[in-house]
């Protein structure tokens, strides 16, 4: 009967305490101040227990970039009955281990790696280090990953890191040319005419918006603030700079970012821009296609003139990757992914980002602009192969009319015809493991 009642006792205690420390927990995520003027000093340490649980988990697992595969070989996997001799090449970026990530062009008709890069990764995150961006990692027991890497003529590459402040062109030999930490470089990186780079950017504070509620001074370090941001790759020199959210209020899409009533500190989540290379009936040379996953929502700006031209909302959901293809479409990989915005506790799902029943797999929608129409002609192999990256991924539609898509979280690339695939690519590190793609690129 006594230990029944230490027991009680006991069960009640850890209750209670689980209560206290939840409630306290909630105060401290969803102030500005983190909950330091409720709690005072003891804001820091409740934190600190709230987050063990999950540190210890993350501890114990194997790092995030490791992707456990037993089935697909290394390299590529060719299905000789149907592969043509037609295709690009191919730019990889992957991981081997901590700080360790590294480049490879790879010959898709045989399968040969034409080039390779391995850069100082730990001298690259040394040099971006920036102690005035209030998102930056920790300087030890960190890492960095390589997004979207992007050739020049010379064999150069540029690249940006999603965990630290930093646009980078390396030589062909891995040697640091340039660097670039003056704001959150992030996502896609495209090439344009005149040696013009197109990068995702944040500055470190973002600016002010009088349709956001509260004070300046309190989301003005937490609110993402997406750019579009051209510079010179020769130079690095700064040729232009817009605020997204700018952009979308000044052209009357003010409703967009709030049309739910809501605001979350990543309010667009800008994930791709595509220059226009050419001129059609439908869009300018020069014009940008713009993707911004938080608000499911592709759009057609034009810098010249602070127009937006076109804008389409879904039916993708979370879209990466929007392309322009011939002369009257447009490609966008959408992830149709749905988030879970709770902060603390998810009210409808467990997970931030799941799929549902109707949309369980990732969808290529192809965006008629003359028929203002949407497609989806790719459905058959996209049912096939199921791809489902909750994050990233890429798609392009290939010269002789294939589909290259890029799985990202689980490592795979495929490409196919409407119908079927033809060739599957992942880079193996181990009996159990490949690794994470990081943001592959068709070269022609």
């Amino acid at each position: 009967m006594k230990k029944l009642r230490y027991a009680f006792i006991l069960l009640a205690g850890l209750f209670f305490y689980s209560i206290l420390l939840a409630a306290s927990v909630r105060n401290i995520y969803l102030s500005s101040d983190n909950g330091e003027r409720r709690l005072g000093f003891m804001a820091k340490p409740l934190k600190f227990l709230a987050e063990t649980t999950t540190l210890i988990y993350k501890a114990v697992q194997p790092d995030e970039f490791l992707v456990e595969n037993l089935d697909l070989v290394d390299g590529f996997t060719f299905y000789k009955e149907q592969v043509s001799s037609t295709y690009p090449k191919l730019l990889v970026g992957y991981k081997t281990a901590k700080f360790e990530s590294k480049f490879e062009l790879l010959d898709m008709n045989t399968g040969d790696v034409l080039k390779q890069w391995s850069p100082d990764n730990k001298l690259l995150f040394e040099k971006a280090y920036n102690p005035l961006n209030p998102r930056r990692p920790p300087s030890k027991g960190s890492d960095l990953h390589f997004m979207h890497p992007l050739m020049t003529k010379d064999s150069s590459l540029m690249f940006t890191s999603q965990l630290t402040s930093l646009l980078a062109k390396i030589d062909k030999h891995g040697e640091l040319k340039w660097l670039k930490n003056d704001k959150t470089y992030h996502h896609s990186l495209e090439m344009g005419d005149d040696n013009k780079i197109y990068s995702c950017t944040r500055p470190f504070q973002s600016g002010k918006y009088d349709f956001l509620p509260g004070s300046y001074e309190d989301y003005k370090n937490t609110l993402m603030d997406d750019h579009i941001t051209i510079i010179n790759s020769d130079t690095k020199e700064e040729l232009f700079d817009k605020s997204v959210l700018e952009i979308l209020v000044e052209n009357g899409y003010e409703d967009l970012v709030l049309y739910k009533g809501q605001v979350i500190g990543d309010p667009l989540h800008l994930n791709d821009i595509q220059p226009a290379l050419y001129s059609t009936e439908h869009w300018q040379k020069d014009d940008l296609l713009i993707s911004c996953r938080n608000i499911s929502t592709v759009f057609l700006y034009r810098p010249e003139t602070n127009k937006i031209i076109w804008l389409k909302h879904g039916p993708w959901y979370n879209q990466h990757d929007v392309d322009f293809h011939g002369q009257n479409q447009v490609v966008v990989f959408g992830n149709d992914v749905i988030r879970e915005e709770s902060k603390i506790n998810g009210r409808i799902t467990n997970t931030n980002l799941s799929f549902s029943n109707k949309r369980p797999h990732n969808q290529v929608y192809l965006y008629d602009l003359a028929k203002d129409s949407v497609t989806t002609p790719f459905h058959a192999l996209m049912k096939s192969e199921m791809p489902r990256t909750i994050t990233s991924g890429r798609c392009d539609i290939l010269e002789n009319g294939d589909l290259f898509v890029e799985e990202t979280n689980q490592g795979r690339i495929f490409i196919g015809d409407s119908t079927s695939k033809k060739i599957d690519y992942v880079k193996r590190l181990d009996e159990k493991y490949i690794s994470s793609l990081f943001w592959s690129r068709i070269v022609n």
